[in-house]
């Protein structure tokens, strides 16, 4: 069965592949080269920013994806629409699986931080420089900080000063703690304040307020709980019904009114679903 559905994948991207590219003019060739150059570039960005290497085999499947979806969605409809909209789709899902890395390093930063700053301090009491600090820093904690405080000594080694790298790390990782880091150590540095002292203080406040956000998500979680099953729950019922009475919205599909009833009522669940996601839940 594993080989018959790699086939049939392979069957449909190279049927896809061909229909396409036949139905292009050579003026939309051109603007679909110039679409994924830039595409290219973007997401080789990110993936640098993010420290974020894949082999070339996964390369070369992110810049297939368009034509995987596209070849899959027009196999299975025999619609050149859904082939169109699986292309489109393929388009999204590398952008959508960086975002997915980007906040789950963001996240791990985030819980690693305050030992960062512990240890910068220790390393500050016991007559290292900030540098060497920074060192002692890379080498006792792992991936990401380790990645991201040692961008910021080869930065240096290259001739960048310690605060830009330190700006270009608050713009790397847009977070409330790292702005405050960064802000802290900026003005340490300026006004000559004393360093060691004002990172032990930040570790004691990023803490707890990372403890008040635990303690807050802990607190709403029933609130999350109830909005996530009023979203479903509309659906749940109809599919409930249609089960035990398939005929029963032949009237909502059959007519133009109906079906825009249908419409109308799918916009204001998905609406209503993000205010009580909104009001539920606390972003941080």
């Amino acid at each position: 069965m594993g080989i018959v559905f790699i086939l049939l994948i392979f069957v449909s991207v190279t049927m896809f592949v061909f229909f396409f590219l036949g139905l292009l003019s050579p003026i939309f060739q051109k603007k679909y080269e110039k679409i994924q150059v830039k595409r290219d570039f973007q997401i080789k960005r990110q993936m640098e920013d993010s420290f974020i290497f894949w082999e070339k085999r996964r390369k070369v499947l992110v810049y297939l994806c368009p034509f995987l979806f596209g070849g899959l969605g027009l196999l299975a409809s025999k619609n050149l629409i859904v082939g169109a909209v699986g292309f489109i789709f393929g388009f999204v899902v590398p952008n959508l699986m960086l975002v997915f890395a980007r906040r789950q390093r963001i996240k791990k930063m985030r819980g690693q931080l305050v030992d960062c700053l512990m240890i910068l301090a220790s390393s500050l009491k016991a007559g290292l420089s900030f540098l060497q600090a920074i060192e002692v820093l890379c080498e006792e904690m792992p991936a990401p900080a380790s990645q991201e405080f040692g961008l910021i000594l080869s930065e240096n080694k290259l001739g960048v000063s310690l605060e830009d790298s330190f700006r270009k790390l608050r713009k790397r990782i847009q977070i409330e703690e790292i702005n405050l880091v960064v802000t802290s150590i900026l003005i340490a540095r300026e006004s000559g304040g004393e360093l060691p002292r004002i990172l032990s203080r930040l570790a004691d406040t990023i803490r707890d307020n990372l403890k008040l956000k635990e303690k807050i998500g802990t607190l709403t979680l029933q609130g999350r709980l109830q909005g996530f099953i009023m979203m479903i729950l509309p659906f749940a019922f109809a599919w409930f019904v249609y089960k035990q009475n398939p005929g029963h919205f032949d009237v909502m599909f059959q007519t133009a009114k109906g079906r825009q009833l249908l419409a109308l009522a799918a916009f204001l669940q998905v609406v209503g679903g993000i205010m009580v996601q909104r009001i539920s839940i606390m972003r941080f």
